[in-house]
């Protein structure tokens, strides 16, 4: 099992940064899944996730407050256990840094933030918390489709 973040097309390379990795980097991290030591997935910060900037830009929360922690026992368990759930996640990794860079580039950006807050982090984590998270899933992909058609094209 590799990395949910390689992918392969024609060349190494990362999706959660964007960036190709050489053969020594896939053979010691990408392939072996091990991406908590990989230095390209550290160097990455979290300013990428739109969940993390929702929570910690407009409201002020601390990278592990309970809603970022709930959501990612959510990804690493729930989601991470879905027959797509793998590539669910490495799409996210993909598309979470261009959703950020698009709002953070807006008047409105703390706005923006504060909106995916309230209508996706909050309800997710409450759906979570009841069990639901199939409910939570799918708010999670319908919402992502959103933030890609409004910021992305």
């Amino acid at each position: 099992m590799s990395c949910p973040y390689y992918w392969y097309d024609n060349h190494y390379a990362c999706r959660k940064s964007g960036k190709d990795v050489n053969e020594d980097i896939y053979y010691k991290y990408c392939r072996n899944y091990d991406y908590d030591d990989c230095p390209i997935y550290k160097e990455e910060d979290s300013s990428g996730c739109f969940l993390t900037s929702a929570c910690v830009e407009a409201k002020g929360l601390a990278d592990d407050c309970h809603e970022l922690t709930v959501l990612r026992r959510f990804r690493e368990g729930y989601l991470r256990s879905l027959p797509e759930g793998r590539s669910e996640i490495a799409e996210y990794y993909f598309v979470a840094p261009q959703i950020v860079a698009a709002i953070k580039k807006r008047e409105d950006a703390l706005s923006a933030f504060d909106s995916i807050y309230e209508k996706l982090v909050l309800p997710c984590v409450e759906m979570i918390e009841a069990g639901d998270n199939a409910g939570a899933h799918n708010l999670y992909r319908t919402t992502v489709k959103r933030l890609q058609h409004k910021y992305l094209q």
